[in-house]
């Protein structure tokens, strides 16, 4: 994990700093619309909005950082690096390389489940988002490996979101009935 700290510590500074931009937008925004913002629900609503915006430029700056690697390299065989990884790597290069592309999508699938309550559409837009940053990877000169791969564990992480999203709604659902005997969350 040190090392992840290392890789990403460059772009931690932009993130806090965008994620503070959003906040305060967001924030604005809603008030401007003269929403009320003491009302739990539209709290709610505003805080996955910002959730998934915040989200989305995690993954964008995560994805898209520069690296040192010289060649622009495209990999298209299914679960091939995913294999290699495994018989080769070290347990640490397993968890930087194959678990933190599925960690990485997760609160994607997340707030998009939760805002979209469409799993076909949530699983679609999560390896449309992957298969957009890995072409970017390819087109733009940052040095990245574009990779099948990558698109595979991205997708996953973006169906396990989503897993979270439907027990996050079952659970919101069950406090309804225990709190107020009324089990409708869609307005």
């Amino acid at each position: 994990m040190i090392e992840l700290y290392h890789a990403f510590a460059p772009i931690l500074p932009i993130f806090i700093l965008l994620m503070m931009i959003i906040v305060i937008v967001f924030l604005f925004l809603n008030r401007s619309a003269g929403k009320d913002a003491r009302n739990f629900k539209r709290r709610m609503t505003l805080i996955i909005y910002i959730g998934f915006t915040v989200t989305i430029v995690g993954m964008i700056l995560v994805t898209l950082m520069p690296t040192d690697y010289p060649n622009q390299m495209i990999q298209l065989v299914p679960f091939s690096s995913i294999t290699e990884t495994l018989e080769y790597a070290t347990p640490r290069a397993i968890v930087n390389s194959l678990l933190m592309n599925i960690i990485l999508f997760i609160p994607f699938g997340l707030f998009l489940y939760i805002l979209t309550r469409k799993p076909f559409l949530t699983t679609v837009l999560a390896c449309l988002m992957s298969i957009s940053i890995e072409v970017l990877q390819y087109v733009l000169p940052i040095g990245r490996i574009s990779n099948i791969d990558d698109v595979i564990l991205n997708t996953l992480g973006g169906i396990i979101g989503m897993l979270c999203g439907v027990l996050v709604l079952k659970l919101q659902i069950v406090y309804n009935i225990l709190t107020t005997g009324k089990g409708n969350t869609n307005k």
